[in-house]
C-alpha cells in the first residue's frame, strides 16, 4: 500500500512503541498483540516520540514574508533564538496559531535531533521497512477531537504518566495549545516511592500497587508513602497549570483527563479536586469490540485513531517520520528511468517501420493532392473568365447608378427648397402676426426686426417699463417660442424704455 496514491482506508493499522517494541494491530474493529517481524508490509505503521525528546517554542514571523519563504524564515529564527548548534540536523515541523497581532504571524515550532530520531527507531527499522507516521505523544490527543470522543468546546487538560516519560497537554476548542514533559514518569515515581519508604520495591509490583490498591483504607502499609508521593506530584502539576494558565491567558480549565501507561491510579480523585480544583475524567478510550479483555496503553489507542485520520486527510504537518514508504515505482526516479528506457527501445524498433509506413502514406497523399490541384486549376480558369465578364458588367452598372444618384440628389434638394418656401415663410408670417398683436396689446412699438439663423431679433420701446415686461411675459406664456432679453434700459434722449428681444422659432 502506498499512502500517497490516494485517500483510501487500510484494513490494518499497526502501532509501535519504539522503546519497548511493544506493538498492536487494529483490524476489523479488534485490537491484538502484534509481532513486528511478521507484520504485513502493506499495513499502516505508526509510532510516537516522548514529549521530552522534542524541542518546542513559539515563533513570531512578519506577515510581509510570503508563504513560500515561511519555512526558511522560521528555521533561521529558531536557530537564532534557541541558539541551536548549526552542525546538528533537526527535523522541524510547525503549525500556525491564531494571533491578533496585525504585524506578525505566530507559529508553534517543534524540532527533534535527527540523530536522536534514528537512534530511537533503529531497532524498529530492523524489523519493518517503513514507518508511515511518527509524531509526539501530545499531538496524538488531537485524534480524540477528530473522532468525536471529546467535544471540542472549552479548554481541556491531559496528564498521562508513562514509564519513561510523563506529560501535560492543553487543548483549547479542539486545537493544540501547550505541552510539557513532567518530572514524574512511572519509573521516577517508583524511585521516589522507594526513597520515601526506605526500601526497594519491584517496578511491576509498584505499578500493581498504584492501579489495584492505591490509597485504599486497607492498604495501611503503603498508604502513607503513596499519600506523600501523590501530594508532591499533584502540587507540582498544579504549579505547571498555574504557570500555563497565566502565560496563555486561560481563565479556566473545563476538564482534565488523567491516566497512565499501566492503568488508572486508584484513589487519586481527591488530590485532583484539592490541588487542581477539577473533577478528574478517566483517560481511557475504547475503540475495539475486544478492548475490555485487557488494559491497553492508551497511547496505542491514540496512535490508531491518529492513523485513521491521517489516512483520510494525508496531513504531514506534524509527521516526523524519516522512514516513509517510497512512492510507487512509476513515480520514483528509478521507475521513471526504466520507463524512459522502455519507451526508447520501443521507439528504436518502431522507427524504421514508422518511416516506411509514413513514406507510403505521404506518396499516396501527394498523388491525391496532385489530382485535386489539377482539377482546381481548371475550375479556377473558368471562374476567372466569369469574373472578368462580371467585372465589365459591374462597371456599366456603377456608371448607371452614379448618373441616377446625381439626378436623385438634384431632385431631393429642389424638393427641400420648395418645402422650405411653402412651409417656413407662411410660418414666419403667422409668428410676426402673433407678435405684432401682443405688442399692440401692450402698447409697445417695434422699431426694427432682424431674422438670422431661425431667430427674430426685435428692438422695442415704450414709455412704461412695465408694458415691456408684460409683453415679454405674454410671449413666454405662449410656450411656443424661446424668448431671451438681456435688459430693459431707459433712453434719456428719446425719453423711452428700450429692450432687445430674441425670439426663437421652435417649429423651424
Amino acid at each position: 500500500m502506498n499512502i500517497h496514491e490516494g485517500k483510501r482506508s487500510t484494513t490494518e493499522i499497526i502501532s509501535i512503541d519504539s522503546q519497548t517494541l511493544a506493538s498492536y494491530i487494529y483490524s476489523k474493529n479488534e485490537i491484538k498483540l502484534n509481532n513486528l517481524e511478521k507484520s504485513n508490509k502493506d499495513a499502516f505503521f505508526i509510532s510516537y516520540l516522548h514529549t521530552r525528546d522534542v524541542i518546542s517554542t513559539i515563533i513570531d514571523i512578519s506577515r510581509n514574508i510570503p508563504d513560500s519563504d515561511i519555512n526558511d524564515a522560521i528555521e533561521i529564527k529558531v536557530y537564532d533564538e534557541l541558539a541551536l548548534d548549526s552542525s546538528i540536523a533537526y527535523s522541524m515541523n510547525y503549525t500556525e496559531t491564531d494571533s491578533s497581532d496585525t504585524k506578525n504571524r505566530s507559529f508553534n515550532v517543534f524540532l527533534i535531533d535527527t540523530n536522536l530520531l534514528n537512534t530511537k527507531f533503529r531497532f524498529v527499522c530492523d524489523k519493518i521497512p517503513y514507518i508511515d507516521y511518527i509524531t509526539t505523544a501530545p499531538f496524538l490527543l488531537k485524534s480524540l477531537y477528530h473522532k468525536n470522543f471529546i467535544d471540542a468546546d472549552g479548554t481541556h487538560g491531559f496528564v498521562y504518566f508513562q514509564k519513561a516519560d510523563a506529560f501535560l497537554a492543553l487543548y483549547k476548542n479542539g486545537e493544540y495549545l501547550y505541552s510539557k514533559s513532567l518530572h514524574y514518569s512511572l519509573r521516577e515515581m517508583n524511585e521516589k516511592f522507594c526513597e520515601l519508604m526506605g526500601e526497594r520495591i519491584d517496578e511491576d509490583d509498584f505499578y500493581k500497587l498504584l492501579t489495584h490498591e492505591g490509597l485504599r483504607k486497607s492498604n495501611t502499609l503503603y498508604k502513607e508513602y503513596l499519600a506523600q508521593l501523590f501530594e508532591e506530584i499533584f502540587l507540582y502539576i498544579s504549579d505547571v497549570l498555574v504557570f500555563t494558565k497565566r502565560t496563555y491567558a486561560i481563565d479556566y480549565v473545563d476538564k482534565i483527563y488523567i491516566g497512565s501507561e499501566v492503568g488508572s491510579f486508584f484513589g487519586t480523585d481527591e488530590y485532583t479536586k484539592n490541588y487542581l480544583g477539577l473533577e478528574p475524567f478517566e483517560f481511557n478510550f475504547n475503540i475495539a469490540i475486544n478492548s475490555k479483555e485487557w488494559y491497553i496503553d492508551q497511547i496505542h489507542i491514540l496512535m490508531m485513531l491518529t492513523a485513521q485520520h491521517y489516512i483520510e486527510n494525508l496531513d504531514d504537518r506534524l509527521n516526523f517520520s524519516l522512514y516513509k514508504r517510497p512512492p510507487a515505482l512509476k513515480e520514483r526516479p528509478a521507475g521513471k528511468l526504466l520507463g524512459v528506457m522502455a519507451v526508447s527501445l520501443l521507439i528504436g524498433f518502431a522507427y524504421p517501420a514508422y518511416q516506411f509506413v509514413y513514406h507510403s502514406f505521404l506518396t499516396l497523399k501527394m498523388n491525391q493532392q496532385t489530382n485535386t490541384y489539377n482539377t482546381i486549376v481548371q475550375q479556377t480558369s473558368l471562374i476567372r473568365q466569369e469574373l472578368a465578364l462580371l467585372k465589365t458588367e459591374k462597371a456599366k452598372i456603377d456608371a448607371l447608378v452614379s448618373s441616377e444618384t446625381s439626378k436623385f440628389e438634384f431632385r431631393k434638394k429642389l424638393l427641400n427648397e420648395i418645402y422650405s418656401k411653402k412651409i417656413s415663410y407662411p410660418m414666419k408670417a403667422v409668428v410676426l402676426t402673433e407678435i405684432f398683436a401682443l405688442s399692440n396689446k401692450n402698447g409697445c412699438r417695434l422699431e426694427s426686426i432682424e431674422f438670422k439663423k431661425n431667430v427674430f431679433h426685435f428692438n422695442i420701446r415704450n414709455s412704461d417699463e412695465k408694458k415691456i415686461t408684460e409683453f415679454i411675459k405674454d410671449l413666454t406664456a405662449l410656450k411656443t417660442y424661446y424668448v431671451n432679453t438681456d435688459k430693459i434700459q431707459y433712453d434719456d434722449t428719446l425719453k423711452f424704455y428700450t429692450s432687445k428681444i430674441a425670439i426663437g422659432l421652435s417649429h423651424e
